[in-house]
């Protein structure tokens, strides 16, 4: 398990009780966010990619992620900064350009979707990093809690990860679920297929997310849970 996923890992909620976030305040009041727009700057975010994907897990002899892979063109990239300096950074996308269709269009089985869904109804989420001194929930909470406005701010409905099977209990806390059963990558890792609802209220409450409370139009989660139950036997 790499570094970021370990420590990430340790935030994830647990049977001791309720984390002090679930009053639904995104907390860090010392903390930033913005979202950079397709073609803006990211200079931070690559210089944060580069000291969590290539000094931390690259001196610890683990496999690298690139630092672009060329997708970020397209991209919404979620920043969040602490004192002007990024220490957190979140990659969406909808799947309108082609080249997010290539990259994770077989993994996420987006046929499915796009036989029922306009293609940018679906966001992915990817290339996580956060500041190996700065790894708190917090700052999970304000850069999940912005890729979800930047969600309803466009109409998205499903929002997907491919997830280390370690932070699974993290993303369930904010309301994700398995819809697939796992897939293992060209690189013999393994990844859980996990989905959001955007807007299911029932199931973000009974998951205690701090994303509940974001929730704007309820029946437009609820046509999309029944959807999404009726097409895939595993959500």
């Amino acid at each position: 398990m790499n570094h970021l996923a370990s420590d990430l890992q340790a935030l994830a909620p647990t049977d001791a009780g309720p984390h002090p976030l679930h009053d639904g305040a995104f907390g860090g009041d010392d903390l930033q966010v913005r979202r950079v727009a397709p073609g803006g700057s990211l200079h931070e975010v690559q210089r944060l990619r580069r000291e969590v994907f290539l000094h931390e897990q690259g001196e610890a002899g683990e496999q690298v992620p690139r630092i672009d892979d060329g997708l970020d063109r397209s991209a919404t990239v979620v920043v969040v900064e602490r004192a002007g300096q990024a220490i957190g950074s979140l990659r969406v996308h909808d799947f309108l350009a082609p080249a997010v269709q290539v990259e994770y269009g077989r993994l996420f089985q987006i046929d499915r979707f796009a036989s029922a869904w306009p293609l940018q109804r679906l966001m992915v989420g990817s290339r996580l990093a956060v500041q190996s001194d700065q790894r708190e929930l917090a700052v999970l909470d304000r850069l999940v809690g912005e890729a979800y406005r930047h969600a309803l701010d466009h109409d998205v409905r499903f929002g997907l990860v491919a997830c280390d099977p370690s932070l699974n209990s993290l993303f369930e806390y904010y309301g994700f679920r398995e819809y697939l059963p796992p897939a293992v990558l060209p690189d013999g890792s393994a990844v859980l297929r996990m989905l959001l609802v955007t807007e299911d209220e029932p199931h973000l409450h009974q998951c205690d997310s701090p994303l509940r409370h974001l929730v704007r139009n309820p029946e437009a989660g609820r046509a999309a849970r029944t959807w999404l139950e009726r097409t895939f036997e595993q959500a």
